[in-house]
């Protein structure tokens, strides 16, 4: 069968594909971004101890985290590490010759400064993901980190430190962890947590496999297709308001999806799908078909994605689901969902319609770009402050010897993130080749963080590789333009902000963001809600709809130009 995507790209050279995924010119004055990594101090090295074995945890590392951990105002940097020694990652964490993870603190947008040490944290499992939420309601943001292995919970003590709370949590998972989300799953009031897990997968025992490149006999050692491995059931947290989790994998419905052809998560958001007023969750699965977990209440959940036009794309064929995050591309008040997948697939843009959803991604323009590249972490995001969510994605190949097993394809180990930008109506072109030097780098792209780390109002960008350097990237295409940034708050007893969905109306427009910090791949964003204006726009009101209600609370006379904070219930119904 000839996909639509093929169809799509049908009578079009090779050269042409590549042109439109791959190249970027040189540097020149107006970038879009700008890598400003050494300028403001990072200096991290993804490490994930490839010795040629071809361990698969080797390709698949790793997020990061924005959170103000020490509460100054200033978004602070957790990025996760890998191992040195992948075949040991199971027998716990390495020890003090290891790498960590790193936290940077923001020196108010001027430089950041490892405070790993003095912090308490620097997990050494080999490292995998982080999600950031504040899981005891005491108005601080904690951390989960995902790991191969043991996971780690880290509780903020509100004076620039951490404890690792995990064992008292009950909250160690194991297996293959991958991207996490904390959300109230309930409505009580209490963050939830859930984790996405990959595979059944131990380097002990499992290695390389051979393959034979084009026109050779040679069997070449390459990493093995998730299809070598069953899938690993996800797991669900709930919170107890004790300082403790339940497991409630099992009965929940959620235990149940593993096996060859079920589970093998990597991507997570939870949004209200189907506006009954409870969170769902929304899987992207490698190479089975993806989960929406139906919140059916009372921790029971319902695997919806099937009949809402999700587990599969278009053709009816499962993909190599690996980022996802959602968003109203269209501006029709209704989230739209897009995932990342593998080379000579295309990614996916599920539309949503409120009730289900529908495959566009050729009809909005998407096909040509996403096709030969292979994606993970995605962000969608009004880079230029134009009111409209527009779309960056981190790309890089799982094999590290791609150009060798896919000769004169155009298929490469490195490759260069791309942004496509929306036209307001939620189509989408490819604007790499004019946004600037940057997306004419080529690095292994796996996690996409959004936070705007200088407080300007637009949104900046970190961006990890694997076995390559985490890069900050700062936004210049906002510079100048109008905006206004919210930052929710729950009040006293927990942060179930997650998931509410922020309408503002400004000269006629309506604009919709839904508040998280999940999505991407393996990565936790900006708490804050940030929205383009128009020029020489008015104070305006925004108007939120908190999880585990159906109606809006209004906050009037917000003006333009600042970050504003709204508490639950101290607007006007």
């Amino acid at each position: 069968m000839v996909s639509r995507a093929a169809r799509a790209l049908r009578g079009l050279p090779l050269a042409a594909c590549l042109a439109g995924a791959l190249a970027a010119p040189a540097a020149r004055a107006g970038d879009a971004f700008v890598d400003v990594t050494r300028e403001r101090g990072i200096g991290f090295v993804s490490s994930n101890g490839a010795t040629g074995r071809k361990y698969l945890v080797e390709t698949m590392l790793a997020g990061a985290a924005w959170l103000d951990h020490d509460g100054d105002g200033w978004l602070d940097l957790y990025l996760v590490q890998g191992h040195g020694h992948p075949e040991k990652a199971l027998d716990g964490p390495g020890g003090p010759g290891e790498p960590g993870d790193v936290l940077y603190r923001n020196a108010a947008g001027k430089r950041f400064e490892d405070v790993t040490a003095r912090a308490g944290v620097g997990d050494r499992g080999y490292g995998m993901g982080a999600a950031a939420g504040d899981y005891d309601g005491d108005g601080r943001p904690d951390l989960y980190v995902t790991n191969y292995g043991r996971n780690t919970l880290y509780r903020n003590r509100g004076d620039g430190t951490f404890e690792d709370a995990t064992e008292r949590a009950r909250a160690s998972g194991g297996g293959w962890s991958t991207s996490a989300t904390w959300v109230d799953l309930d409505s009580d009031g209490r963050l939830d947590l859930y984790v996405a897990r990959y595979l059944e997968y131990d380097t002990r025992k499992h290695g390389a496999c051979s393959t034979k490149a084009p026109g050779s006999a040679e069997k070449v050692p390459a990493y093995c297709h998730p299809h070598h491995f069953e899938g690993t059931p996800d797991l669900v947290y709930r919170n107890l308001g004790d300082g403790a989790f339940e497991d409630v994998s099992r009965r929940s419905g959620v235990g149940k999806a593993g096996g060859w052809l079920e589970g093998k998560g990597l991507g997570v958001v939870a949004f209200d799908f189907d506006s009954d007023g409870d969170q769902d969750v929304l899987v992207a699965n490698d190479s089975v078909p993806n989960h929406l977990w139906r919140n059916l209440g009372g921790f029971r959940f319902e695997d919806a994605a099937l009949e809402a036009g999700f587990a599969l794309n278009a053709e009816g064929a499962a993909q190599a689901g690996m980022g996802i995050d959602r968003g109203d591309v269209d501006s029709d008040g209704v989230l739209d969902v897009y995932v990342t997948n593998f080379s000579r697939e295309t990614d996916t843009l599920y539309v949503g319609t409120g009730a289900s959803f529908l495959d566009l991604t050729v009809e909005r323009g998407l096909a040509l770009a996403t096709y030969l590249p292979l994606a993970f972490g995605v962000r969608l995001l009004d880079f230029d402050l134009d009111g409209d969510l527009d779309l960056y994605v981190a790309n890089g190949h799982i094999l590290d010897n791609a150009e060798r097993l896919h000769p004169g394809e155009g298929i490469t180990s490195a490759q260069p993130d791309f942004l496509l930008e929306n036209d307001g109506k939620g189509s989408f072109r490819d604007a790499s080749r004019e946004s600037g030097a940057w997306f004419a780098r080529a690095l292994v792209g796996r996690g996409v963080a959004e936070g705007d780390y200088d407080n300007d109002g637009d949104p900046d960008l970190l961006v990890t590789n694997v076995a390559g350097p985490a890069v900050l990237l700062e936004n210049r295409a906002g510079d100048g333009k109008s905006w206004i940034g919210l930052e929710l708050r729950t009040g006293p007893g927990g942060g179930a902000w997650h998931g509410a969905l922020v309408e503002i109306e400004a000269a006629g427009r309506k604009v919709v963001r839904v508040a998280q910090t999940d999505g991407s791949y393996l990565s936790a964003h900006d708490p804050r809600v940030r929205l383009g204006l128009p020029a020489g726009a008015g104070p305006v009101t925004a108007r939120v709809r908190w999880p585990g209600s159906t109606s809006p609370e209004a906050f009037a006379g917000l003006t333009p130009g600042r970050y504003h904070v709204l508490v639950k219930g101290s607007g006007a119904r």
